[in-house]
C-alpha cells in the first residue's frame, strides 16, 4: 500500500529558469565584473570551478548559493536571490495535482537543492503548505546529491518501508534508478517527451493512474 509520495523539485515541480539565471548567468556576470574580464572567460572559469568542487573536491555545499558567493567573493547572496526570484515558477500541472494528492497522502520534497533555494522556490509559488517534510541532500544529510543511503534514511525517519513510498523526479539516475534500487516505486518525469516504459511520465497528471495501478 502506498503511504506517501515524494517529489524532486527542480525540473519536476519548478522550472529551472531561476537556477540557470543564478548559476549560468548572474554568478559569471558578477565574476566578470569583479575581475574585469570578458563574460565568456568568466563563464569558463566559474563553470570549471563548479566541476572541480563537485567531482574532485566532493564539496557537500555544491548547491549552496552562500558558499559560492563567498568562494568567489561576490557579495551578499540574498541580494542576488531577491533580484531573480521572479524567475521562479511552478509548472502548470503542479498545483492541481498536489491539491488532489494531498487529500490522500502525505507529500514530501526530496531535492539536491540547498535549503536556501528550496525555501525561495516553495514560498514563491505557494507550494510549501502541500508538504509534510522537506529533505535537502546538502542541508539535511550533508551530501551533494541524492543516494541510496539518503532515501533509506528518509524511509526510516518517516517510519515507512521503501515499497510504501512513490518518488517522482526528472533525473533518470537519481530520481528513478537510485530509489528503485532500494525498493521504492519511482517514476521518471520527462515533460513533453516520451520513451517506452511503464515508469515514464510526460506530465504529473499521469501520476494518479500510476498510483491506481499500484493499489
Amino acid at each position: 500500500m502506498i503511504k506517501a509520495i515524494s517529489f524532486d523539485l527542480d525540473g519536476t515541480l519548478a522550472d529551472e529558469a531561476f537556477d540557470r539565471a543564478v548559476w549560468h548567468e548572474e554568478i559569471p556576470r558578477l565574476y566578470a565584473e569583479k575581475h574585469k574580464i570578458p563574460l565568456e572567460q568568466a563563464k569558463e572559469k566559474v563553470y570549471a570551478t563548479y566541476y572541480i568542487a563537485l567531482d574532485i573536491e566532493r564539496e557537500k555545499n555544491w548547491t549552496d548559493i552562500e558558499y559560492w558567493m563567498n568562494r568567489f567573493k561576490l557579495g551578499d547572496w540574498k541580494q542576488l536571490v531577491e533580484r531573480l526570484k521572479d524567475k521562479v515558477f511552478a509548472y502548470p500541472d503542479v498545483q492541481a495535482v498536489l491539491k488532489e494528492l494531498q487529500t490522500h497522502f502525505p507529500l514530501i520534497i526530496v531535492s539536491n537543492a540547498h535549503e536556501k533555494f528550496l525555501a525561495v522556490k516553495l514560498d514563491a509559488e505557494g507550494l510549501k503548505p502541500y508538504f509534510t517534510h522537506i529533505f535537502s541532500a546538502p542541508s539535511t544529510f550533508g551530501i551533494a546529491r541524492k543516494n541510496k543511503d539518503m532515501f533509506l534514511a528518509i524511509c526510516k525517519k518517516l517510519n515507512l518501508k521503501p515499497n510504501e513510498i512513490i518518488h517522482v523526479g526528472d533525473d533518470h539516475e537519481l530520481d528513478y534508478v537510485v530509489p528503485a534500487e532500494i525498493g521504492m516505486h519511482s517514476f521518471h518525469l520527462l515533460r513533453g517527451r516520451k520513451r517506452p516504459g511503464k515508469h515514464e511520465l510526460t506530465s504529473l497528471t499521469e501520476l494518479a493512474e500510476k498510483i491506481r495501478e499500484l493499489s
